[in-house]
């Protein structure tokens, strides 16, 4: 018997939690976060509480309530019982974790694939137990980048190790002696299947594991096939075909005929393909063009983009400058930003006078050595300060703006303020268009940020849009079911599961965390 549960992912895009269960074991298709479904309750300062974030999640319905899966000191601090404290009673805590499932011989899931390191498919992966997590090497590459650079706090930074969440007690200050919960210092390293594409990995429990290379805009991605004796499972993850890759999982699986086909549809309503070699077109017409300082906004995870924008820099004649966070991540695949024509912006920070002591706390943004490499022991100073050398800083930007193209994402704008900004400067938008409340009211602060600077006056002010989708087209996405043909076919990761067809079998639009069980 196959059993199968969405518990995200259902009429939304992102948060996929996909669970399949098969006689021989459990596995979940990726564990993320839902942005859409946290901004039902949460906005920027109104956040979940830090020191209980998993009972928050839970008591809201953001996370499923299922035993067996969550690590206990996530649920309640190790040792808490043996602490008398006042609000023993608000800690209630009515699920099996992990550790007593498996002491118990209770059910508990034997495997996490994570499709790609984008939070909405891994953000609440540090919550679960010590499940094994498959992936691609590159994939817990980025996951590592994330989590030590990517703004994350508490338990949500735990995406590749783990520090127990413990009691203890205050040894100095005014409560001495009094009990607090922290994290220990001792960390672990979660354990990691590495997935290479098309080569099979067994479980613990006996499911085969096959990963597939697909292209996404994050490197490292991959759909996968789960296998048992009776049953086969296909999982597509995020997906597209006009990526450089080449990667292409309708001519890999032309005729499987799996018992289930997870599938993506993010953009299963559009009917046009894009194409990343006219955004690389589009940008170096627009760079050329330009009379200032062209700026382009693109999230720093997305290297396809990054190697688009610098060589329409280059193209153009321009210097290309990025994201020092974009840099860090380049440094931990083996890839170095100056080697590749390139430069990396050195923004100013601390007490703004660009003095490496300026960094402490933000070491990634003067170099790109591994931030647990650093030292400061005597006689064993380790320091990496390149981009303080080699870096572009506002006062060479300002020295001769039409040298160069700056990438400069919303969230880093002010940075702006050190700018001296010519008359046709541009600011290029080179990712989504805002589609949520949240995102159209920070499209009209940018408006105001332009219109101030002058930036884009030709375009009223408002961002240029040069853009393509990290998704699959509608007949795209149709033209790999067709040849993939599944038995049943599930569509995930979508607003619009009616769109899809599967003349091979049947379509189960799931209901979220609503099990169907299949002979």
């Amino acid at each position: 018997m196959l059993k199968i549960c969405c518990y995200g992912g259902v009429n939304d895009i992102g948060g996929n939690k996909l669970l399949v269960k098969f006689d021989e074991g459990s596995i979940f298709l990726d564990f993320g976060l839902s942005y859409g479904e946290e901004s039902q309750f949460f906005e920027e300062f109104l956040q979940p509480r830090s020191g209980c974030k998993l009972n928050d999640l839970l008591k809201l319905g953001l996370l499923p309530h299922i035993d067996g899966v969550y690590r206990q000191d996530a649920l309640c601090p190790n040792g808490f019982e043996s602490y008398d404290c006042r609000a023993k009673s608000l800690w209630k805590v009515d699920l099996q974790s992990f550790e007593e499932a498996v002491k118990a011989g209770s059910w508990h899931p034997d495997a996490v694939f994570i499709s790609h390191a984008h939070l909405d498919h891994c953000g609440y992966a540090p919550y679960l137990g010590a499940i094994p997590f498959l992936c691609s090497g590159m994939t817990k590459k980025l996951m590592d980048a994330v989590a030590e650079i990517g703004n994350l706090q508490g338990l949500d930074k735990q995406l590749t190790v783990t520090k127990k969440r413990e009691m203890g007690r205050l040894k100095t200050g005014f409560f001495s002696g009094e009990p607090k919960a922290d994290y220990s210092k001792e960390q672990k390293d979660r354990d990691f299947c590495d997935l290479e594409h098309t080569k099979a990995q067994t479980t613990g429990n006996g499911l085969t594991v096959t990963g597939f290379n697909v292209d996404h805009s994050i490197p490292g991605s991959m759909a996968c096939l789960v296998e048992s004796k009776d049953f086969q499972v296909l999982y597509t993850g995020d997906i597209r075909f006009h990526g450089k890759s080449g990667y292409n999982l309708g001519e890999e699986l032309d005729g499987l005929e799996p018992d289930i086909m997870f599938c993506e549809g993010t953009r299963i309503d559009q009917n046009e393909p894009d194409n990343e070699k006219k955004v690389e077109s589009d940008l170096t017409d627009m760079f050329s063009d330009c009379e200032g300082l062209a700026m382009v906004g693109f999230t720093w995870k997305d290297i396809d983009r990054y190697e688009t924008v610098r060589d329409a820099a280059i193209n153009s004649g321009r210097i290309p400058v990025f994201d020092p966070r974009l840099a860090y991540l380049l440094a931990k695949i083996g890839r170095n930003v100056y080697d590749e024509g390139a430069r990396v912006f050195l923004e100013r920070s601390g007490s703004m006078l660009y003095s490496p002591g300026d960094y402490s706390n933000s070491k990634h943004k003067i170099g790109d050595m591994p931030l647990s490499e650093w030292s400061s022991k005597p006689g064993n100073v380790v320091v990496d300060t390149k981009h303080l050398e080699k870096g572009i800083s506002a006062i060479e930007l300002n020295e001769n703006p039409c040298s160069y193209v700056l990438h400069l994402d919303y969230f880093r704008f002010k940075n702006i303020l050190d700018f001296e900004l010519p008359e046709g400067s541009v600011f290029v938008r080179a990712q989504c268009e805002p589609f949520n409340k949240k995102m159209e009211l920070s499209q009209e602060r940018l408006i105001r940020w332009l219109k101030h600077f002058r930036i884009n006056a030709k375009n009223g002010y408002k961002p240029y849009q040069i853009h393509a989708s990290g998704h699959a087209s509608g007949p795209e996405i149709q033209e790999m079911i067709d040849r993939i043909k599944p038995k049943v076919l599930v569509p995930v990761h979508t607003e619009h599961p009616e769109l899809f067809k599967n003349p091979a079998g049947e379509v189960h639009r799931p209901k979220k965390g609503v099990e169907v069980r299949l002979q």
